[in-house]
């Protein structure tokens, strides 16, 4: 394939970067809105949980087969319709008359927002010449970024004056608009398909791991959640050697066997989601509680972080082009674990002042890591592996992304028991996300180490 002049693929990128938006603003604005879905069908807090945890169910269930599925039956199909489940199921959610209807529809909305990440990098990678490669992708994550930072904030005033609803509904007309975008400014991408068959025992056998891994993570207090992630474990390992053998496998274990550089920079990935993916749970208790802040306060004092992952990670995919990414992401992941190290001295007296910086910190580390690594690993695999290179780290993401939670409960747990976290119980919180802190920024020191190895 003959590569287009930038002029002409500029507006691939935007096109990609109204899904990358859309999907991480939905994130971030829903979270905000969950006390008052709680309120509104009178549900638990575990049930409350699911709204986030179901789409984070679907997304990582369906990452891999349908990234090997795009490569198949191509790519931008297969984004338009993400785009168009995405959209649809965003609609529709706005309409739930009940709990059980919106966790439904969150799954099929989890479904598309993988659909939409996985291909919209895939093509990015792969009309692009590799050196603005790292140019557009950290554009592309800049675009993840704004919609971060703006989620909390617009779906704080969307929720008090209109309802939880109004989240939903707001996003519908973005999504029109990213499919008419698709439509025009993507007819005539040609990517090559691949000529290959769907592994549908490989698909079970991961769907099914991947099921009980999360969900038993969402339940981990109990025995039944501990039986879950330990069921779903073993079944990854026998979904890794029976990938082994599949004459079609969803995931290229050869490609993790011998490509070092691709391996390495998805452990870096996944250990670096791992550890901080759970600072904003804990940082918004931490500001409520032991602090006194309200949800709005709070919400200013953390936008910092996304705020500076979005000024940042442009620049540093640019800059990507021109160093060594492996070498610009372990500055990142430096940067991170330096940050998670300070705040393990948060007490119920830190200033505020100290908090912001540290959040800065962890912002730039987040920037200088994500758009570098992430080239790195689209930059280690042929162009016919795109999509399943995408899907692999965006599964890494993923299981980062729980295993965060998952730490969190568990030492919230420890400290905390069955009790409800309130003022009286501060201290405890304290402790808990001391000891979060502690494992994590020692964890991030391991990134660092497969970040570094990775370029030897």
């Amino acid at each position: 394939m003959h590569q287009k002049p930038q002029t002409v693929l500029w507006p691939v990128l935007i096109t990609t970067m109204f899904a990358s938006f859309m999907n991480s603003f939905m994130i971030s604005a829903v979270n905000i809105a969950l006390p008052n879905i709680q309120n509104d069908f009178n549900c638990s807090a575990t049930t409350l949980s699911w709204v986030t945890n179901s789409f984070l169910l679907a997304n990582a269930m369906v990452l891999l087969p349908l990234s090997k599925a795009a490569d198949i039956w191509g790519r931008v199909r297969f984004f338009k319709i993400g785009l168009y489940l995405f959209s649809i199921f965003s609609l529709l959610s706005a309409f739930s008359p009940n709990i059980e209807t919106l966790l439904f529809t969150r799954v099929l909305q989890g479904a598309g927002a993988a659909l939409m990440h996985v291909t919209g990098i895939a093509i990015l990678t792969d009309v692009y010449p590799a050196n603005k490669r790292g140019v557009v992708l950290g554009i592309n994550i800049g675009a993840v970024y704004a919609g971060l930072s703006l989620g909390p904030f617009i779906g704080g005033v969307l929720t008090q004056f209109g309802g939880w609803q109004l989240i939903f509904y707001s996003v519908v007309p973005l999504g029109a608009i990213a499919i008419l975008l698709s439509h025009f400014n993507l007819r005539n991408i040609n990517i090559a398909r691949k000529r290959s068959t769907i592994d549908l025992k490989g698909t079970v056998l991961y769907a099914l791991a991947i099921f009980l891994f999360i969900y038993g993570g969402g339940n981990i207090k109990s025995k039944l959640g501990v039986f879950f992630v330990t069921a779903g474990l073993a079944l990854m390992v026998v979904f890794f050697f029976q990938q082994k053998r599949s004459t079609s496998p969803i995931l290229n274990v050869k490609l993790l066997i011998e490509n070092k550089r691709f391996t390495y920079s998805n452990l870096a990935a996944f250990i670096h989601y791992s550890a901080t993916f759970g600072v904003g749970f804990l940082l918004s208790l931490y500001l409520q509680y032991s602090r006194g802040l309200s949800p709005g306060q709070a919400g200013l004092v953390l936008v910092i972080q996304p705020v500076l992952m979005a000024i940042t990670a442009p620049f540093t995919g640019r800059l990507s082009d021109k160093i060594n990414p492996g070498y610009l992401a372990s500055a990142g992941l430096l940067l991170t674990s330096l940050s998670l190290a300070a705040f393990i001295a948060l007490n119920t007296t830190t200033s505020l002042t100290y908090i912001i910086v540290v959040l800065a910190v962890l912002g730039l580390g987040f920037g200088l890591f994500t758009s570098p690594n992430t080239n790195a690993v689209m930059s280690s695999v042929n162009r016919d592996e795109y999509s399943i290179a995408s899907g692999i780290n965006a599964t890494m993401r993923v299981f980062g992304q729980t295993i965060s939670m998952m730490m969190a409960t568990v030492f919230i747990s420890v400290f905390l028991n069955k009790q409800a976290l309130s003022f009286e119980t501060v201290d405890l919180f304290l402790k808990s996300m001391k000891l979060y802190f502690i494992f994590f920024a020692a964890l991030s020191l391991v990134g660092i180490w497969f970040s570094v190895k990775r370029n030897q």
